[in-house]
């Protein structure tokens, strides 16, 4: 297909400014660690626009994570941060959100909500979908399955390395469409395997979000609120389950329980602002 002249230098412009823009950056971060700069509201004021541009292992993305390691000189924590989400945003490990995502299809098969409809679809596609990274879309998926399947945290996490594996060595990507619109950051062409912590991070989580091995219900909330990344998709879970929509003919217990899941909602919420 042939385009026009205009739409030709039209290109030619954005990728004169691309080139111009990362040679710009290029010269602040040199200065910004020659001079020890320390103010990162300054500095991002300038190295944000690099995200305009960046895909996995471009020019923006090498001299981003060159700022970043100048930002670790004085804050490691703020570093960390930055990179993880840095990571999520180029799709380094939505892979694994992803074999969740198949693996929950797999392992509630044939499972029913309060509506008769069916739960995969109805609520665990829901709650991953609310998550804001890779990290909550993961847990989101997978958050009932050590409550309504027969599998131990323990064993979900090596199903979900062995899905991840097989799903990472097809000859192509067509696996990666199939949940593509509850996926919020497409699987790049690199994958980037995740460490120890963050496997224990996961499994962490799992072991908050399974009420069965709480004592009550209010102890189950509030151990719940003190693990951040649990709390946050607990908060998701519950929102899915307010939509009483869900249900044909709710009954008297269905708006109690509604009235329940909020009270719970409310308190994560507040754990979450007083943190």
């Amino acid at each position: 297909m042939d385009f026009p002249k205009e739409m030709y230098d039209m290109f030619d412009r954005i990728r004169e400014q691309q080139e111009a823009n990362l040679r710009m950056c290029t010269t602040l971060v040199a200065g910004f660690v020659a001079t020890n700069e320390r103010d990162v509201n300054y500095m991002d004021s300038f190295m944000d626009s690099l995200f305009d541009c960046m895909e996995q292992q471009n020019e923006e993305e090498l001299l981003m994570r060159k700022y970043i390691d100048h930002i670790a000189t004085f804050d490691a924590l703020e570093a960390k941060e930055r990179t993880e989400h840095l990571e999520d945003l180029l799709g380094y490990k939505s892979h694994v959100a992803c074999a969740a995502c198949y693996l929950a299809e797999e392992l509630h098969a044939g499972q029913v909500d309060k509506g008769g409809k069916d739960y995969f679809i109805s609520h665990l596609l829901s709650v991953g979908k609310l998550g804001h990274d890779w990290k909550e879309e993961t847990i989101g998926f997978l958050h009932d399955a050590a409550e309504d399947t027969p599998h131990t945290v323990e064993e979900v996490i090596d199903l979900l390395k062995k899905k991840l594996a097989e799903l990472l060595t097809k000859s192509n990507d067509d696996w990666k469409y199939k949940f593509e619109d509850y996926i919020h950051v497409y699987p790049g062409d690199m994958f980037h395997r995740l460490t120890e912590v963050e496997w224990e991070e996961i499994a962490n989580a799992l072991h908050c979000l399974n009420h069965h091995s709480a004592p009550t219900r209010e102890e189950y909330i509030k151990r719940i609120s003190k693990n951040p990344l649990a709390r946050k998709v607990k908060m998701n879970d519950l929102e899915s389950n307010m939509d009483i929509s869900r249900i044909p003919n709710p009954t008297e217990k269905d708006f109690e329980r509604l009235e329940r899941y909020k009270k719970e909602y409310n308190f994560l919420l507040n754990s979450y602002r007083n943190q």
